[in-house]
């Protein structure tokens, strides 16, 4: 790898190369705070000349270096000059300001004016709105990116009106000695920026250049695996004919899930994506495993697979995103239970199931068997019986998916979903583990820990009893039979509570058991259990002995998967 290593001045660089940030690079990130530090180290801190880290390019063209690290601090340098500039021209410090703009714009060898930084990834707004001396030609649309660099540029819009404040604030000084100040101070800031010291790292070609990429994050930079499969996919898939096609579409992944009300990570996606077509591996190797099968002559249909599944795994984070019939409900309630109890080990298998189910490969009753045999196996393993899966669980799913993904014909995909439900039961906790922690669920005003578990409960008892009707549950609430008033010892057990319409609870209010027992008998709209109806009495045994009814329903017949 040709490669030389220099230590420069920022106005040694910047009058020497014209700088361009590529596609396959992160977006601009920085936050206030990251802006914040920088000008804390380089400014208010710094004496005299002062190192601020390294810059690592390779040539684009014979004068254009494009930036492989040291992107984020270039950007925000060229930021600060520009609010020099702007304040130097509203002071009336035309030198100064025409000055300073040199650094940011100058004519190359063919007498054409040019930006001295240039980026693909925020095109137009940063050349537009920020480095540009005139007013913005272009209604440039503000995505993540742009916004993060005008908050980033009004921080040191503010930095830098703070230096010309402290002069107009201080009483010490006389008035017609303060312009002058001004414009001192601030060709002062501005020769600390332009005398800033970098480590200059220019290596041969693209192609070192991605080693370099990838090398940096293996070192400890902040880079996602997402950043890495990023910039391999993109060196693949060049632009053509001035569209950038590849970037539009990984942009347009990015989007969907920023619109998202669960919080999507892109390298999750790209992991569960991996893992239900291809492998299973971790974050930390996902990189490497893209590198050895992705190449050239596929990377165009690896990027079409996480296009059409990119809709498909945001449905699957975030279930009210797609708009389910009727008698695809109780999917969408599988959904919401791995999303509400943090299960993330079945996302490649259920992304999996939701391709073959929109492929129409599957059936709808299939799709909501083997949702029902996963989110059943969790609840009982991980949410009730409170024990930890193993990796092996992971590795379990992943190959689920793929055999799924690879199954012939309608036959074999039923196979593997009866194989599914099969070894998914086979890995439940014992009768006794059940019973034992259902009899331990409990839940009162002053006791709500088990809330959200509780809830799922009645859920799924209402669920069983009312498989045919469609329930809002959203308009449902939970109804103390006992009153939690007076340190009943059984207020908060299971079989004392039952789940009502808010309407109901309302009515019921504090009555005693037998009046809640003839407004029951009433009820024509809604679920009542028949073994609270054929009660006769209400108490600790009747509780228990309810709570223990239950608990055998539930490992028998609700949660049987």
């Amino acid at each position: 790898m040709d490669l030389t290593r220099n230590e420069r001045s920022l106005r040694t660089i910047l009058n020497s190369n014209f700088f361009f940030i590529p596609r396959f690079q992160r977006p601009y990130s920085w936050s206030p705070e990251n802006v914040e530090e920088l000008w804390e180290d380089a400014v208010q801190e710094s004496s005299g000349e002062y190192f601020i880290g390294s810059m690592v390019v390779y040539p684009e063209t014979d004068d254009t270096m494009a930036v492989i690290d040291g992107q984020q601090r270039l950007t925000t340098l060229m930021m600060l000059l520009c609010a020099l500039r702007a304040a130097a021209t509203e002071q009336g410090d035309e030198g100064l300001a025409n000055g300073t703009h040199g650094f940011i714009e100058r004519k190359d060898e063919n007498d054409q004016e040019r930006f001295v930084l240039t980026t693909e990834t925020s095109y137009p707004y940063l050349q537009d709105e920020i480095l540009s001396r005139e007013e913005a030609e272009l209604d440039a649309e503000l995505g993540r990116e742009e916004e993060e660099i005008a908050a980033a540029y009004a921080r040191v819009r503010e930095f830098v009106a703070g230096v010309v404040t402290t002069v107009t604030d201080d009483p010490t000084l006389a008035m017609e000695r303060k312009s002058n100040e001004i414009k001192r101070r601030l060709k002062t800031v501005r020769d600390k920026l332009l005398n800033l010291r970098l480590i200059f790292i220019e290596v041969g070609d693209r192609d070192d250049a991605t080693t370099i990429f990838v090398t940096l994050n293996s070192r400890g930079k902040d880079l996602e695996p997402a950043d890495l499969v990023k910039a391999h996919l993109l060196n693949l898939l060049p632009k053509k004919s001035g569209l950038d096609r590849p970037l539009e579409q990984w942009q347009s992944i990015i989007d969907k899930f920023d619109q998202s009300q669960a919080e999507i990570k892109m390298t999750d996606f790209l992991l569960a994506v991996w893992r239900s077509r291809y492998e299973n591996t971790t974050a930390a190797k996902l990189h490497r495993a893209v590198r050895q099968r992705v190449k050239k002559n596929n990377a165009s249909g690896f990027l079409k697979q996480l296009i059409a599944d990119a809709d498909l795994f945001r449905q699957v984070s975030e279930p009210e995103y797609r708009k389910w019939a009727t008698e695809e409900e109780v999917a969408a309630e599988s959904l919401r239970f791995f999303r509400d109890h943090g299960i993330r080990q079945p996302m490649p298998l259920l992304l999996s199931l939701m391709r073959e189910f929109d492929g129409k490969r599957i059936s709808l009753k299939q799709l909501r068997r083997a949702f029902r045999a996963i989110e059943d196996y969790h609840f009982t393993y991980n949410v009730l019986a409170n024990k930890s899966s193993s990796g092996g669980v992971s590795m379990f799913y992943t190959k689920r998916a793929r055999d799924l993904l690879n199954a012939n014909d309608a036959n074999e995909r039923k196979r593997e979903i009866d194989n599914l439900v099969k070894e998914l039961r086979g890995k439940r906790p014992t009768n006794a583990e059940f019973d034992e922690a259902f009899g331990d669920l409990w839940l009162t005003d002053g006791v709500t820990a088990d809330k959200k578990v509780v809830q799922y409960v009645l859920q799924r008892f209402y669920r069983h009893a009312k498989r045919s009707t469609a329930v809002d549950f959203s308009k449902m609430t939970i109804e103390h039979l006992a009153p939690q008033s007076g340190g009943s010892s059984h207020a908060g057990r299971l079989g004392n509570l039952i789940y009502v319409t808010e309407k109901l609870n309302s009515d019921l209010a504090n009555k005693s058991f037998s009046a809640k027992l003839e407004r029951f008998k009433k009820v024509k709209d809604e679920w009542i259990p028949e073994d609270v109806l054929q009660a006769t009495s209400w108490g600790v045994k009747p509780v228990a002995k309810r709570t223990r009814a239950l608990a055998e329903l539930g490992r028998t017949q609700v949660w049987r998967g």
